[in-house]
């Protein structure tokens, strides 16, 4: 069974008072955070959930609301959460200087300390399967940097598909990924206004009858998403929801 925690379901406007984007994967005994927007670490505390629990973080791209945690992480496994198994942090070209300086940023020093653990980094490639222990994870290019790399996420375990598009402006990679997927996490930006390299319902809509996920659900939802959720034609996922595959 796949367990699906969303840790965090909003933009980066914290719109309706959702935290950023933060979903914890749970799979037999590994944990896999896709993206780690700052809020996560109250909301797994709120939820019962310890930080132990993370075992890989998988960033979808370099924008705050999506990798901004990362440090806090660090800091807690420094001084908080005594951590023994290594911990992986994956995503596109430039992740480990991108979080190391980030970390270098928000607590000089941290990244100097010696650590319990190990580190590990790794830098994804568009199509190239990764495994993660049990969990497979196939990244691919979606639309959302008029220059650099973002990705969504294929994830395979225990016989479940799940599909995150990260955040992305339709694309029909996005539909090709999701075939047969037991559960797309789409972003859904807007309604009908179109914002450059970002998803509106009107879109998701005009495409639906090429997306064969047997779920869908929406984060990353502004006001007017949220103001309309009675006329979503998809589901609309909440900070602390669990679903489980």
């Amino acid at each position: 069974m796949m367990r699906i925690t969303f840790l965090g379901t909003g933009d980066s406007f914290g719109s309706g008072g959702r935290q950023p984007i933060s979903i914890l994967v749970r799979s037999h005994n590994f944990g896999l955070l896709l993206d780690c927007g700052p809020g996560f670490l109250p909301m797994m505390k709120r939820l019962d959930l310890s930080p132990s629990d993370v075992d890989a973080v998988l960033i979808s791209h370099h924008h705050g609301d999506h990798f901004a945690g990362v440090p806090f992480l660090l800091l807690e496994y420094q001084y908080r959460t005594q951590r023994r198994r290594p911990l992986t942090v994956a995503g596109p070209p430039a992740t480990r200087d991108k979080v190391l300086e980030l970390t270098r940023l928000l607590f000089p020093g941290l990244g100097s300390k010696p650590r319990s653990y190990e580190l590990i980094f790794r830098e994804l490639e568009h199509h190239r399967p990764e495994r993660l222990d049990s969990v497979e994870i196939t990244p691919f290019r979606v639309r959302h940097f008029p220059d650099g790399v973002a990705f969504g996420f294929r994830i395979r375990a225990e016989g479940r598909t799940l599909v995150y598009s990260g955040d992305t402006e339709w694309t029909d990679e996005l539909a090709h990924q999701s075939e047969d997927a037991d559960l797309l996490i789409c972003e859904c930006s807007t309604i009908n206004e179109k914002v450059d390299h970002h998803m509106s319902h009107e879109e998701l809509v005009r495409e639906r009858d090429h997306i064969n996920a047997r779920r869908v659900m929406l984060v990353h939802a502004g006001n007017d998403v949220l103001a309309r959720r009675s006329e979503l034609l998809f589901e609309l996922a909440s900070d602390g929801q669990e679903v489980r595959l």
